[in-house]
């Protein structure tokens, strides 16, 4: 049969076309091979000895583990435990001081290497590193923390200056985190003291938290002790909310009553005895041993009554307290109405309220302050904090109090 000159050329070019289609096949079968042996080449680095120094220290008193830095600015690598990833490069941390976790020693082939598994102070970074580029002691660059304490270090503090531009910052001090002067109000909580090295100047430095006004939001940093005054902040300017431990006295208490932006229902509610003033330490009575709804302090399963010694003819008003509970989301004027009504049908009246100018007032009233984080009463609702506790009575320089109430948690 005649063939044209094409299909000749197709039918010589059959065998090369075969040759070539087996031979993709052979490679397609291939590759997994292939795969498998560059996989076992990248995983040859083998962990054959650990030691372990997370219990090492270079500071036993204060527990400071092992410090390590950069030995030089060149290139090296913090890798994954199988030595396949590259993790970081240590020349991009100068300034970080690594503590030691563990030591492995890596075998690859026949060569062995002593790598640190290291962290940075907070945790964020970590990574096996070869020794050799290491050294040992603080980075000489940057702010570091040379020495830490956190033993004893309850108490509170506040700006020792109004006004002035003080800053909180982070632990490497490259960040700040809030400038005191924008919360006038605070008080701030110390849960660290710690030495920081800046070049051959060394500084002593707080570590203090505390919930931005009121509202749920926690900050927590470094500031210079000598920015910061021991004790209790008589400045609340701009707090939603203040635990009724971290006033000083009356004036500092009645202060707060009259200006902060959810204390309207206490001033109203003491102003329907108009003669009676707010007494702190009975304020205190209040909150710790007269509120019917367990509200006032936080954690309150655990809250051991105070003394009202100093107090006598002490009357709680237990039901005005659940009532004002239950009906938190009411308006205030609503609530006032309904504490009037309440305190009539117990017997005082507005006539009576005239006329106990003999009287004090103890009242701590949380009114649906915000609290997302619930950490303003042990049960807080919808993040808002609820919590209501009045009383009157009288001072007792005799310290006699056989007349006040002694029960913790009222039933009627």
């Amino acid at each position: 049969m005649y063939q044209s000159k094409l299909e000749r050329i197709l039918l010589m070019k059959r065998p090369t076309a075969v040759v070539v289609a087996f031979g993709l096949l052979f490679g397609l079968v291939m590759s997994p091979m292939e795969t498998q042996a560059a996989s076992k080449k990248t995983s040859s680095y083998q962990i054959v000895k650990t030691k372990d120094y997370s219990h090492v220290y270079s500071d036993k008193k204060h527990a400071v583990r092992l410090p390590f830095h950069a030995k030089s600015s060149k290139t090296a690598y913090m890798w994954n435990k199988q030595h396949t990833q590259k993790l970081h490069n240590l020349k991009n941390y100068q300034a970080t001081t690594w503590f030691l976790s563990k030591s492995v020693v890596l075998k690859h082939g026949s060569h062995k290497r002593v790598y640190y598994f290291v962290k940075n102070t907070t945790n964020s970074i970590s990574g096996y590193v070869w020794r050799g580029n290491l050294a040992s002691g603080y980075s000489p660059k940057g702010y570091q923390i040379i020495k830490q304490k956190w033993a004893n270090q309850s108490g509170s503090y506040y700006a020792r200056y109004y006004g002035q531009d003080v800053k909180m910052w982070n632990y490497n001090h490259t960040k700040v985190r809030v400038h005191l002067k924008n919360f006038p109000g605070m008080n701030w909580y110390r849960t660290e003291t710690v030495v920081m090295r800046h070049g051959n100047k060394r500084a002593v430095y707080y570590y203090v938290t505390g919930t931005l006004r009121g509202n749920g939001r926690d900050v927590g940093g470094y500031v210079w002790h000598g920015y910061l005054k021991h004790g209790k902040n008589p400045n609340h300017t701009g707090q939603n909310y203040v635990p009724i431990d971290d006033f000083q006295g009356d004036t500092d208490y009645n202060q707060f009553v009259k200006t902060a932006k959810y204390q309207k229902l206490t001033k109203a509610i003491a102003d329907l005895f108009p003669y009676s003033k707010i007494d702190y330490n009975l304020s205190r009575i209040a909150a710790y041993n007269y509120d019917a709804a367990d509200q006032s302090i936080m954690s309150a399963e655990d809250v051991t009554p105070v003394s009202t010694s100093g107090y006598s003819n002490i009357k709680a008003f237990p039901t005005i307290d659940r009532y004002l509970l239950k009906h938190a989301t009411w308006s205030d004027a609503k609530k006032l109405k309904a504490v009037k009504q309440l305190l009539d049908e117990a017997g005082y009246d507005a006539t009576k309220r005239s006329n106990m100018a003999n009287y004090q007032i103890g009242i701590q009233i949380i009114d649906n302050v915000p609290d997302i984080l619930g950490q303003i009463v042990a049960n807080d609702g919808d993040g808002y904090a609820n919590g209501y506790a009045i009383v009157i009575g009288q001072t007792d320089p005799t310290g006699n109090s056989n007349n006040n109430d002694q029960s913790f948690f009222f039933t009627d």
